[in-house]
C-alpha cells in the first residue's frame, strides 16, 4: 500500500514538472525570436549616419554646380528671390517687415486683401492706439502665413502699399533632419510589422505583455516623429511673415539723398513741424477754453476780494487819522481857550 502511494506521488510530480518545462522552452523560443529582431531594429536607427553623409555629398555637389543659393537674408532693402533650394530639399522661408503708412485704415484693408490674394491667412494680429487720438499714432503687429512660392511676390506688394523701412527674408534648410525623421519612421514601421507577427505567434502571457509594451512604445514614437514631420511640412509650405506697421505723418526716406534733397526734406519737415505746432496750439486752446474761462473767473473773484480788502483798510486808516486830527484840534482849542481866560483875568 505504501509502495503504491509512493508511485502515485512520483507520477503527480512528473505531471506538474513536464508542463512547466514545456512552457519554459516555448517562452525561450519567443524571447529569442523577439531579441533576434530587436537588435537589428535598433541598429537600423544608426543608418542615419551614412544617409547623412550621402545627403551632405549631394548638397555639396549641387552647391558646386551653382544650383543652390547661398544667400539667406538681406536687411534694409530688397532681399531678392530666395529660391535657395534644389528640387527635393526641405527649405523653410520666413520674413520680417517694418512698414510706415500715412493711411493706416486703408493700408490694413489692402494688406488683408493682399494676404488673401496670395493664398495666405492672418495667424495673429494686434493694433495699438485709436484714430480719435491723433497725438498718439497707431501701430499694428501682424503675423501672416503665406505660401512659400508667393513670399517674394507678397513682400513686393507690401512695398507698393506702404513705405518699407526694413525687410529681412531668411531661410532654414531642414533636409537632413527631415530625412533622418523619415528613416526613423520607416524603421519603426518595420519593427511594428514584426511585432505584430510575433504577437500573433506568442503563446504565453509574459511574451504577450512584453511584445505589447514594446509595440506601444513604437506606436508612440511613430506618432511623435510623424507629428514633427507634419510641422515641418506646414512650415515648408507656408512662410511666416511678421509685419510691424506704424502710422506716421511723414514717411522716412529709405533711399540715399543728395545734399539738396536732404536740405529740401529737412526744410519741409521743419515747416510742417511749425504748422503742426500752431495747429496743435489752436486746438488745445479752443478745447481748453472752458477750463481757461473758469480759472479767469476764479482769479477775477480773488482779485476783487483782495482789492476790496485793500480799499477797506485804506478807508479805515483814513477814518482813524481824521478822528485823531479832530481830537488834536479840540485839545488845541481848549488850550487856546484856557490861555485866553487867563489873560482876561490878568487884565
Amino acid at each position: 500500500m505504501k509502495r503504491d502511494r509512493a508511485i502515485l506521488a512520483i507520477l503527480l510530480a512528473l505531471c506538474l514538472v513536464l508542463p512547466l518545462g514545456a512552457c519554459a522552452s516555448k517562452k525561450t523560443a519567443a524571447a529569442r525570436a523577439y531579441d533576434s529582431y530587436v537588435e537589428p531594429a535598433e541598429v537600423a536607427y544608426d543608418m542615419e549616419a551614412p544617409a547623412a553623409v550621402a545627403d551632405e555629398a549631394y548638397y555639396g555637389n549641387a552647391k558646386a554646380a551653382g544650383k543652390v543659393s547661398t544667400t539667406t537674408a538681406q536687411e534694409n532693402g530688397d532681399s531678392g528671390n530666395l529660391t535657395g533650394a534644389v528640387a527635393g530639399r526641405k527649405i523653410i522661408k520666413n520674413g520680417d517687415l517694418s512698414v510706415q503708412t500715412r493711411e493706416f485704415d486703408e493700408f490694413i484693408t489692402n494688406l488683408n486683401q493682399a494676404i488673401l490674394a496670395t493664398g495666405g491667412y492672418v495667424e495673429a494680429s494686434s493694433v495699438n492706439g485709436n484714430s480719435y487720438n491723433k497725438s498718439r499714432m497707431r501701430s499694428a503687429d501682424i503675423t501672416a502665413r503665406i505660401p512659400a512660392e508667393n513670399l517674394d511676390a507678397f513682400c513686393d506688394q507690401v512695398s507698393d502699399l506702404g513705405n518699407v523701412t526694413y525687410r529681412n527674408l531668411y531661410t532654414r534648410d531642414v533636409t537632413l533632419t527631415y530625412v533622418d525623421l523619415e528613416s526613423h519612421v520607416k524603421a519603426l514601421r518595420t519593427e511594428q510589422q514584426t511585432l505584430m507577427t510575433l504577437l500573433e505567434k506568442a503563446e504565453t502571457v509574459e511574451d504577450i505583455i512584453t511584445i505589447q509594451s514594446r509595440l506601444s512604445e513604437v506606436l508612440y514614437e511613430i506618432e511623435s516623429y510623424e507629428s514633427t514631420l507634419r510641422t515641418f511640412d506646414d512650415q515648408i509650405a507656408y512662410s511666416s511673415v511678421h509685419l510691424n506697421v506704424k502710422e506716421v505723418q511723414r514717411e522716412t526716406a529709405v533711399e540715399k539723398e543728395t545734399a539738396s534733397q536732404e536740405i529740401a526734406r529737412r526744410f519741409k519737415e521743419n515747416w510742417e513741424d511749425v504748422k503742426e505746432g500752431a495747429q496743435r496750439f489752436g486746438i488745445n486752446f479752443v478745447s481748453d477754453l472752458p477750463v481757461i474761462l473758469v480759472w479767469v473767473v476764479f482769479l477775477g473773484i480773488i482779485v476783487l476780494v483782495v482789492v476790496r480788502i485793500i480799499k477797506g483798510g485804506a478807508k479805515r486808516k483814513a477814518r482813524r487819522e481824521r478822528r485823531k486830527a479832530l481830537k488834536l484840534q479840540k485839545k488845541y482849542q481848549k488850550e487856546q481857550a484856557a490861555l485866553k481866560a487867563k489873560e482876561e483875568k490878568k487884565e
